[in-house]
């Protein structure tokens, strides 16, 4: 399933137990708990939360998640993941998520990439009608990632406990027309190498 999602600058693959300690430091990562998600709603820890997504995606058709881990294509280093949570496979909806892990990987090129590449995922490889996503507020830059291609349909106030407060999250969603309608809005422009490259 993961081996057909591979961009210029990043490829997902199905993650594996050599992964386990990567993908605990990033759950455990004080700036990913602050942008992404509050660790310490993993009731038994980071490393038991990972360990239970690694055992979840061991069937990867029919299941409620499924989880990918991202690597850079020129060093093939994991620097980050996607995560597809609640999938209804009778619908085809799923709530979609992903993270920079590795701090020196957080550039305007990776992100951007891993956020197409998950939709790219969700609608030509899982056949999905729609992803939803929930952003944190304060995380500006993946707002800001989250409007140019989606839908802004709503904000749950004070729906997140992070540290001793609440926050709140931000709800955007895709529906798979508006992703080919972005495909190719964009392909002589911010997507032109994409297309060059035979990715799309």
């Amino acid at each position: 399933m993961f081996d057909s999602v591979r961009g210029i600058y990043c490829a997902i693959r199905r993650p594996n137990l050599e992964d386990l300690d990567t993908i605990t430091r990033w759950l455990d990562d004080p700036y990913l708990n602050s942008t992404v998600f509050d660790s310490s709603t993993f009731v038994n820890g980071a490393q038991e939360q990972a360990m239970t997504w690694l055992e979840q995606n061991a069937t990867v058709y029919g299941a409620d998640n499924l989880l990918g881990l991202v690597c850079s294509v020129k060093s093939g280093k994991p620097i980050g993941m996607v995560w597809f949570n609640n999938i209804d496979w009778k619908s085809r909806t799923a709530d979609l998520r992903y993270l920079v892990g590795e701090a020196e990987y957080r550039t305007s090129v990776f992100g951007p990439e891993i956020a197409l590449l998950s939709l790219q995922m969700a609608f030509n490889v899982m056949n999905l009608h729609k992803i939803f996503g929930y952003v944190l507020s304060g995380n500006e830059n993946s707002m800001s990632l989250a409007e140019f291609g989606g839908i802004k349909e709503g904000v749950l106030k004070n729906y997140v406990r992070v540290g001793d407060g609440w926050n709140d999250y931000h709800l955007y969603a895709m529906f798979s027309d508006d992703f080919r309608a972005f495909l190719q809005k964009h392909k002589d422009g911010v997507l032109r190498r994409h297309f060059k490259k035979g990715l799309f």
